[in-house]
């Protein structure tokens, strides 16, 4: 796999070495005005030569012309031929001309030329782009991109409206977290990064190989059917206008981080790509059963053969690292032939040192612990992408592919009490972690336009492989009793992981999936129509193994318990009187499991008129999900879900729409939520474990939007929305004994919402600086409630876990394209939310408001390289997860229990980049 991406890289840049060109080139693409649909065979010509183009199955054409100013005739039967003037070419970069083409209004008028100038033809394609999307929807232009001074699709994200990133990578759309958003790349279901939620990696695209990104807020037939907060379509570039190469290296640090002292462990020497190399159980390590079959000292010689690095090291701690390399080559073999590619690799190191305090209570709110953690993480993304196209008349072959490794190390070091009565038990213990997941993704895509019948075809085959190694996890804890002399927690008989214990776990999940859907375009009632159809088929297999390791004690051990990390478990300890192993291993710690989901729809994309477009249809959805675990029969969920959607636009004018959109969708659990896998989670001191009897939730979406788009670039909407949950997924707690995590359906739950949104330029106010200002938000308010069956115990009126009732977004943007500066301010803040539903006597955990800050300035320095300083999350607000006492609504921190309160620090950074 990984010998497959460096030869593809290599690829690369041997195509590559025909970067510098002679010339120029005039490259774009032609759309339709109404649909927003690129225009096939559309025919390019350079007056006044014998030059000319003819567009591709994307509406993209390529001239090479000398440097000049020219002006181009676009024609295609049916439309109305447009002469674009001015068109400047220099050498070097090529000039990019987009243009739309609009049906004649009588039959008379199809030799009629429509005369525009290249820069109004321009804008007039970009505000065509972002307003016939067929749905309710926020669309980010490769111009748009190209624009702005994000070298990542998560900073990219971070701009759009309505849409938040959360600690870099989890997305929140209309207040609704990560369980009800889904991603796609190039029209395939991107899997998930992290194998117990839905999270996606979105830094590892890098901006500069992005065509487009489209955040979905209701469903098409076309769609996968399982959102109901957003979708997000990232769209990678297949051949680049022009060859290139963009390299980026920066550095940072965290304000709470630098300078303080910084905890780690001997772990591996690969831990700096994120990958593990040393901490795996050896082959030779004893099965479960053989290891419990064995004598006391046989098991102490099998604890000899582990790493015996309790301690932790301390020092400064480094600097974040980040890198980032990004190319593209395109080489034309004719006018209908052309090969070409795009490719990315990047790698960001964060350190981060953060503060936590950790609480429970009883229901009195007497305290029954009370924990200070420490926590030094490393955090690893390394991705790389490389893809390749090849082009043949109207096909284009893709061969697409994606690796990404995300890893964190991670060294926690707690103190505290345990407090039962008047008994206090001092608390001094720590947990040595690294995790590492890693995610391969690879697709052959097809695209073909038959011009006889004019019918368009697609095509996708992908697989995906996704790996999580967490090896020797290490527990300790150290007691006191009311202020004695700390001892180790390690007992006689059978061992307690969460106090002297080892953890190994690895899992493995092959995802095939494939996807196919061809369309007709004809005339009906004068007016352009389609009729589209297609399915989708994709299969997950996933094996999951666990190992819990404890560690017990002899007779001869008594003055051993006493001693520090660092010594305790020295191999020279180990002996049938001394220390030796416990296998804690149970059934329940492994698994198989599999998922088939199977799709199908039927969709209609009308035109009446010149006023009204209707895109409606429905797409049906066969999903089978199966996990066995040697302790329990196997857990089978199965659903057929009609998934009908329609949404109606009415064209009020050029500049203005209106939508009304309803459709169904679906959230599925995912294995590690039905699973019977017991884990001690020692950040939160409790057993998180799955719900066998979890039940898919059926979403039912309505929408209205009115959209005015003044200039290319602006916009205004304003929109309500209502959504109705049939049994949402929620996590929940019970705090009975040890604190336990889970899930759990709710009956029912509503969402009603209303949105406004603004992006405008400043220079209606007075021309000049405030011309190079641009100002843009997103404001939604939610009023949600869960529904209770009618007698049900312990009800109380609240929210749905996980949605909030607001979410503002706001920024304010500065570009001068002259001095090359571009700056902005950032501002987010999502309302107070319920993070854990608590049972009928438990209180809800909430998570209050935090508002963050962000503020980026890139500075040109000459034609091909810029500097960007950035400061993140400037307030440095804390993170505050409460128990509410008196009801008022808001967090009081004179009454409320703080269950959890996080200090994370601003975050710095300055990154240079260079354009080849």
């Amino acid at each position: 796999m990984k010998r497959t991406i460096t030869l593809l890289f290599a690829l690369v840049l041997i195509g590559l070495t025909g970067f510098a060109q002679s010339g120029g080139k005039i490259t774009g693409k032609v759309t339709d005005k109404r649909s927003g649909e690129a225009l096939i065979g559309v025919t390019v010509l350079v007056q006044g030569t014998s030059l000319g183009a003819v567009t591709d199955v994307e509406g993209r054409y390529t001239l090479n012309v000398q440097p000049g100013t020219y002006t181009l005739l676009y024609k295609l039967m049916g439309y109305q031929t447009k002469s674009i003037a001015d068109v400047v070419v220099k050498g070097g970069p090529a000039a990019t001309q987009d243009v739309v083409l609009d049906e004649p209004k009588s039959q008379d008028l199809k030799e009629f030329v429509v005369k525009g100038s290249a820069r109004t033809e321009t804008l007039n394609a970009l505000l065509t782009f972002q307003k016939n999307t067929n749905t309710v929807a926020q669309v980010v232009s490769a111009e748009s991109i190209k624009k702005s001074p994000d070298r990542n699709t998560s900073e990219v994200l971070k701009r759009v409206s309505g849409a938040s990133m959360q600690d870099g990578k989890f997305l929140v759309v209309r207040g609704l977290a990560d369980r009800y958003n889904q991603a796609t790349i190039n029209g395939a279901l991107l899997p998930s990064t992290e194998p117990d939620r839905k999270s996606f990696a979105f830094d590892i695209f890098p901006s500069s190989i992005i065509d487009n990104i489209i955040i979905n807020k209701a469903a098409t037939p076309e769609m996968p059917g399982e959102f109901a907060g957003g979708l997000v379509q990232i769209n990678t570039k297949d051949v680049p206008d022009n060859n290139f190469l963009h390299m980026t290296v920066g550095s940072g640090f965290n304000t709470r981080t630098i300078g303080k002292d910084f905890h780690t462990y001997n772990g591996g020497k690969l831990d700096f790509l994120g990958i593990d190399d040393g901490r795996k159980l050896s082959s030779v390590f004893p099965s479960t059963g053989d290891l419990r079959s064995s004598t006391a000292a046989a098991r102490a010689e099998y604890g000899q053969l582990l790493s015996d690095v309790w301690s932790t090291n301390t020092n400064s701690a480094p600097l974040n690292t980040n890198f980032q390399v990004s190319g593209g080559f395109s080489s034309k073999q004719s006018a209908s032939k052309g090969f070409g590619g795009v490719f990315g690799l990047s790698y960001n190191k964060q350190n981060r040192l953060v503060n936590i305090n950790r609480n429970y209570y009883e229901l009195d709110g007497s305290p029954r612990f009370n924990y200070s953690d420490l926590l030094s993480s490393q955090n690893v993304l390394l991705g790389g992408i490389a893809n390749l196209t090849y082009r043949l008349g109207n096909s284009k072959f893709n061969w697409k592919n994606s690796y990404s490794i995300n890893s964190n190390d991670q060294t926690t070091i707690r103190n505290g009490e345990d407090i039962d009565g008047d008994i206090r038990y001092g608390i001094r213990s720590q947990e040595l972690s690294f995790v590492s997941n890693r995610l391969y993704n690879t697709q052959l895509v097809g695209d073909h336009f038959i011009r006889n019948g004019n019918y368009r075809i697609r095509w996708n085959a992908n697989y995906a492989l996704m790996k999580q190694d967490m090896p020797d996890l290490r527990r300790l804890k150290y007691t006191s009793v009311n202020g004695g002399e700390y001892f180790v927690n390690v007992p006689h008989n059978t061992g307690a992981p969460r106090n002297a214990g080892r953890f190994y776990s690895n899992l493995d999940e092959n995802i095939y999936g494939g996807s196919a859907d061809i369309a007709k375009t004809f005339k009906w009632l004068g007016n352009q129509q389609q009729v589209k159809v297609g399915g989708l088929f994709q299969r997950k297999d996933r094996n999951f193994h666990a190992r819990a390791l404890a560690i017990i004690r002899g007779s001869q051990s008594e003055d051993l318990i006493y001693l520090s990390p660092d010594k305790i478990f020295a191999k020279e300890n180990y002996g049938a009187e001394k220390f030796y192993l416990d296998d804690l291993t149970g059934n329940s710690d492994s698994y198989k499991a599999f998922s088939n989901l199977g799709a199908g729809f039927l969709q209609f994309d009308n035109q009446f008129g010149e006023k009204w477009r209707l895109v409606w249809g429905v797409r049906v959805e066969y999903f089978l999900q199966n996990l066995q675990s040697l302790n329990t029969n196997a857990i089978e969920n199965t659903s057929t879900d009609v998934l009908p959607s329609l949404n109606l636009t009415y064209l009020v004018n050029n500049k203005t729409n209106i939508r009304f959109s309803a459709s169904q969708t679906v959230a599925r659990p995912e294995f590690r939520e039905i699973s019977p896998f017991n884990f001690y989670d020692f950040e939160r001191n409790g057993i998180v474990f799955g719900n066998n009897t979890l039940t898919r939730t059926k979403i039912t979406n309505v929408d209205a939007r009115y959209e005015l788009y003044p200039n290319p670039g602006e916009v205004l909407t304003f929109g309500a929305f209502f959504k109705y949950f049939e049994n949402p997924i929620e996590t929940n707690y019970e705090a009975q004994g040890t604190p336990s995590f889970s899930y759990q359906n709710a009956k029912s739950a509503t969402s009603l919402g209303v949105e406004l949104e603004f992006r405008k330029n400043l220079g209606f106010i007075e021309e000049g600086f405030l011309e190079k200002l641009t100002a843009f938000s997103n404001v939604a308010v939610i009023k949600n409630e869960v529904k209770f069956p009618k007698g049900f115990a312990g009800v109380r009126n609240r929210p749905m876990q996980g949605q909030s009732p607001y979410v503002i977004n706001a920024g304010l943007q500065f570009d001068d394209q002259k001095s090359g500066t571009n700056a902005s301010v950032l501002f987010n803040v999502i309302g107070k939310r319920i993070a854990q539903v608590g049972n009928s006597d438990f209180p809800d955990v909430w998570e209050n408001p935090r508002p963050i800050l962000d503020f980026q300035i890139t500075q040109r320095l000459f034609s091909n390289a810029d500097l960007k300083f950035t400061v993140s999350d400037m307030l440095s607000k804390s993170s505050v997860f409460y128990w509410e006492r008196n009801d008022n609504k808001k967090y009081d921190t004179s009454k409320d229990l703080v269950i959890n309160k996080f200090n994370f620090g601003t975050n710095v950074g300055v990154q240079f980049s260079y354009r080849f």
